[in-house]
């Protein structure tokens, strides 16, 4: 599977779990997005860094997914309160068209320029912050979950891509994982800034194949620290906090058995 084969099912999937979860109507709160022990003493302190405040205009890159398409809709959102739609048709044709919206009163509406394409007038049902961002809304008929965003230091905004050690080591199994920051995954020019890609892999020695999971989501920094959110995208976290170290060179995740070794850049 590419990866942009993966991010469109897993988004997909975390927009279904996640929708089940906040239900509808107005800001819906951080919801739980921890799966370790430390969740929610990590989720006050991201809260505490990254307060939400409503309403208000937003940098942010959605990818989004239609119950009356088969196709997938990224949606980047400026704060000049306009946006722009990208989308590839199934015969790998590349469309783009503009609009405008609105973010009062918890709603989201988008209201598109004419076009041939998509006469797109929706309002959210429901919206979900997550790292102080508004990262998930849901409209009748349309999911969007947030893959990039414009909130952190533009100079340090560059692809990463690491390593990690083997963790979790026992008798029968091991644990290795890798993250990647502003990763390219769209059909189109450019990479996600604040995006964060993970992969675990499990290996089960008596099994021929590895027990693989991929997440795709957002991260923020404050100086040589970041904090991610995945959602309920892992079974193990989905709340990571880790430092960057020697220039970036090296990463250190505190939800990923730092004490084996740093993660070296790739």
């Amino acid at each position: 599977m590419n990866a942009l084969a993966a991010l469109h099912r897993l988004t997909a999937m975390a927009l279904v779990a996640g929708n089940a979860a906040c239900g509808g109507g107005g800001d819906a709160g951080a919801g739980v997005a921890g799966g370790a022990p430390n969740a929610e003493p990590l989720q006050a302190e991201i809260g505490r860094l990254f307060p939400y405040v409503a309403n208000q205009a937003i940098d942010v890159t959605f990818v989004c997914n239609r119950s009356n398409s088969r196709l997938t809709y990224y949606f980047d959102f400026d704060t000049n309160l306009r946006f722009t739609v990208y989308f590839e048709t199934d015969t790998r044709q590349q469309v783009s068209f503009t609009g405008s919206y609105t973010h009062a009163n918890g709603t989201l509406h988008m209201v598109a320029d004419p076009n041939p394409v998509l006469l797109l007038d929706e309002a959210s049902t429901s919206i979900v912050p997550h790292l102080g961002l508004l990262a998930e809304f849901y409209t009748p008929i349309m999911q969007c979950g947030a893959v990039g965003h414009g909130y952190n230091n533009p100079a340090i905004e560059t692809f990463k891509s690491y390593g990690c050690p083997n963790i979790n080591v026992g008798a029968a199994s091991r644990e290795e994982n890798a993250l990647e920051f502003n990763y390219s995954a769209s059909p189109f020019p450019g990479n996600y800034a604040g995006s964060v890609f993970r992969q675990r892999d499990v290996d089960v020695y008596q099994s021929p194949n590895l027990i693989i999971t991929r997440g795709f989501s957002i991260y923020r920094r404050v100086d040589d620290t970041f904090y991610a959110d995945f959602w309920s995208q892992f079974p193990d976290a989905n709340l990571l906090k880790g430092t960057f170290a020697n220039g970036d060179a090296q990463l250190s995740v505190e939800q990923l058995q730092p004490g084996a070794g740093p993660c070296i850049r790739r």
